[in-house]
């Protein structure tokens, strides 16, 4: 069924000899006619101040990609602030960009406090476009109903009915603490993005011990949404499973948490048609790598049917117990995606660090059906 064709850099520094300019964090999007857009973070390190979103473009649907420029002017914000976006087509053609960025008033620090263990303040922030991502507008800061920040790490989903749904899980305070709990928040918007509802929470354990960080989110028939994550116990140091939650009511209300029993952390997903869910995910643990994986999802019942190694061995050093600090500097490679292309075919993208540089990399698949 999962068929491997090709593989592409989408970015990579081409005088690494001169600058220090890494790729992290890429998502992509179809904008019709064979043209891709990429949006990914480009810095100097995986925490640097000056790390921003820059807007990579394919007019051959993947084969080749041309760099442009940063998102938008960060001289805009007033401060020095690091941030990633992910973009979303609407109906009407229009864009929508929803991401977060950290306050990076101090240079030298870290993203990840060590005399804490908490993380620095930011934003929720989203921003426009209506010329294919050409021009954006200046990002809109979302407002927030809980102290801590979310990490809005995924594009948001236009659902059947119109509304505009994204997923965040919530970051500890600077000075370590976690008010709201370990929980997954859910944003909507019924205004195509200009304002937000933050009230649902979509994700909670059952004792409360999981952070569902680096969630996404799909709309399979109408009304009926699933959501993945890199499922994390702040309190224990330890890694799960990749966790899912479903709803069948829009995003009204959501099921208790479910095992895939897939060791992943970073991950994604996309609608296959009848039952079935295409996935990807990024492996830790003994058998590493970015993982695809057709799944039957009848019933609300995850089995896999059939799954694919695209990449990486050996390349991701987590470990249980680790800090967030300690994690965020041994990943080498993660945030992987799915965008269906034409027809049977696919592009899978992630990030990895290869001889000491962060690539953007894409994997040209073929999914048929048995």
């Amino acid at each position: 069924m999962i068929e491997y064709l090709e593989s592409r850099i989408v970015y990579e520094n081409p005088r690494p000899h001169v600058h220090s300019r890494h790729g992290y964090f890429p998502g992509l999007v179809h904008l019709g006619g064979g043209e891709l857009l990429c949006l990914f973070v480009r810095s100097e390190a995986f925490e640097s101040p000056d790390a921003t979103t820059w807007i990579a473009r394919s007019r051959d649907l993947g084969r080749s990609w041309t760099l442009e420029r940063p998102l938008y002017d960060k001289r805009a914000v007033g401060f020095e602030t690091s941030d990633s976006f992910k973009a979303t087509r609407l109906r009407d053609g229009s864009l929508v960009a929803m991401g977060y960025r950290f306050h990076r008033h101090d240079p030298e620090q870290g993203i990840a406090l060590e005399e804490t263990g908490g993380i620095l303040p930011g934003d929720v922030v989203v921003t426009f476009s209506r010329d294919q991502g050409c021009t954006w507008e200046t990002p809109a800061v979302v407002p927030r109903s809980r102290p801590e920040l979310y990490e809005v790490s995924g594009p948001c989903v236009e659902t059947s009915s119109g509304a505009l749904l994204a997923v965040g899980a919530l970051f500890e305070l600077p000075d370590g603490t976690n008010p709201s709990g370990q929980c997954g928040v859910l944003l909507r918007s019924l205004d195509g993005g200009r304002t937000w509802d933050d009230r649902t929470v979509y994700f909670r354990a059952p004792l409360g011990n999981l952070t569902p960080f680096e969630g996404r989110l799909c709309e399979m028939q109408s009304g009926r949404l699933v959501a993945l994550v890199w499922a994390f116990d702040y309190a224990a140091g330890r890694h799960h499973a990749n966790h899912l939650a479903f709803s069948h009511d829009d995003g009204q209300t959501w099921s208790a948490p479910i095992d895939t029993g897939n060791p992943g952390q970073a991950s994604s997903l996309l609608y296959a048609g009848g039952d079935r869910l295409l996935t990807i995910h990024a492996h830790r643990g003994s058998d590493p790598g970015i993982y695809v994986r057709v799944v039957d999802f009848s019933r609300g019942e995850w089995r896999p049917v059939e799954e694919l190694n695209l990449f990486g061995a050996n390349l991701s050093q987590t470990r249980e117990g680790m800090s967030m600090r300690e994690m965020f500097s041994s990943l080498r490679f993660g945030q992987p995606s799915l965008l269906h292309l034409e027809g049977d075919e696919y592009l899978a993208t992630h990030w990895s660090v290869e001889d000491g540089q962060g690539k953007i990399r894409s994997h040209r698949l073929r999914i048929r059906p048995r």
